[in-house]
């Protein structure tokens, strides 16, 4: 087994790392640590490395370190699982299961096949986004928040100030074009630290739910905004929802953001992996 870690001074984190090393002992199971850095490319080269031996990869951490794990194990045969760990924990989110769930799915030979969604170079396993939700990644990358509220507190703050761009691509075959507030290709439900933009996602559908919310000014930017919290957004006029395999956004110089991780710029083709990973799904 491989653990992955993002190193944290929270008691919850400490308290988990003490329990995971305690199981593997008394289960006799032989592990390697890894300790992430923040320097994407080299921790994903590196426990690429390490994982080519390994039969299960044990993520304790967020979003970002899930899609780090994610983006490393694309090419090899290894199980994923997760203890979450993170301030948003939006992927987790999606299962609403409890630390001890969690725990469980670790030892346990529940594996599902799930999709992995891909933007331009990058896998992500949750939401890759274009539009505010990117720069408040961007925002948060300078000053960090320490909660879900806190993430949706500074979308907030953020959308006060955004400036819509023009966005034309091609999506599912069909040309688009639209003065862009957000736009999602989602696998799973949430994202932003809690905002369930996407109540229909299936992890092994084979689609992504692509989501297109055009901006409408202060006024009808926080009120679609407003909307997304309810979770009443769905019929909402002026926002677009399909099913797709492959989006194309032909607009150049547009912030990218990938489970909450800045990854690029536009332009930008995004795709679906079927049941690209085997992971340990929590019984909850």
């Amino acid at each position: 087994m491989l653990i992955i870690i993002k190193p944290s001074t929270q008691k919850k984190h400490k308290k988990n790392c003490v329990w995971l090393l305690q199981q593997c002992q008394k289960r006799e199971i032989s592990y390697t640590i890894f300790y992430t850095t923040g320097h994407f490319t080299n921790d994903c080269q590196k426990i690429t490395r390490l994982a080519q031996s390994q039969m299960r990869v044990v993520v304790l951490g967020g979003d970002g370190s899930l899609h780090l794990a994610v983006n490393a194990l694309m090419a090899l045969n290894c199980s994923l699982a997760l203890l979450p760990q993170g301030t948003g924990n939006d992927f987790a989110r999606g299962f609403g299961c409890s630390n001890s769930a969690w725990r469980n799915a670790i030892f346990s030979d529940h594996q599902v096949k799930i999709d992995i969604g891909q933007i331009n170079s990058r896998y992500f396993i949750n939401i890759a986004g274009v539009g505010f939700d990117a720069h408040v990644v961007q925002a948060l990358q300078a000053k960090p928040v320490l909660s879900a509220l806190g993430y949706s507190f500074a979308g907030f703050k953020h959308l006060l100030a955004y400036q819509a761009t023009w966005l034309e691509g091609r999506f599912a075959g069909q040309q688009v074009g639209y003065h862009n507030l957000l736009t999602v290709f989602a696998n799973h439900h949430y994202f932003g630290g809690g905002l369930k933009i996407a109540p229909k996602a299936q992890l092994n559908n084979g689609y992504l739910e692509c989501y297109s919310m055009a901006a409408g000014g202060l006024v009808g930017n926080l009120y679609s905004f407003i909307r997304l919290l309810l979770r009443n957004h769905h019929d909402m006029t002026g926002l677009s929802y399909q099913r797709l395999t492959i989006a194309h956004i032909d607009t150049p110089n547009l912030l990218i953001e990938a489970d909450g991780e800045l990854v690029g710029m536009t332009p930008a083709t995004v795709t679906i992996h079927s049941q690209a990973l085997r992971f340990c799904i929590p019984q909850c």
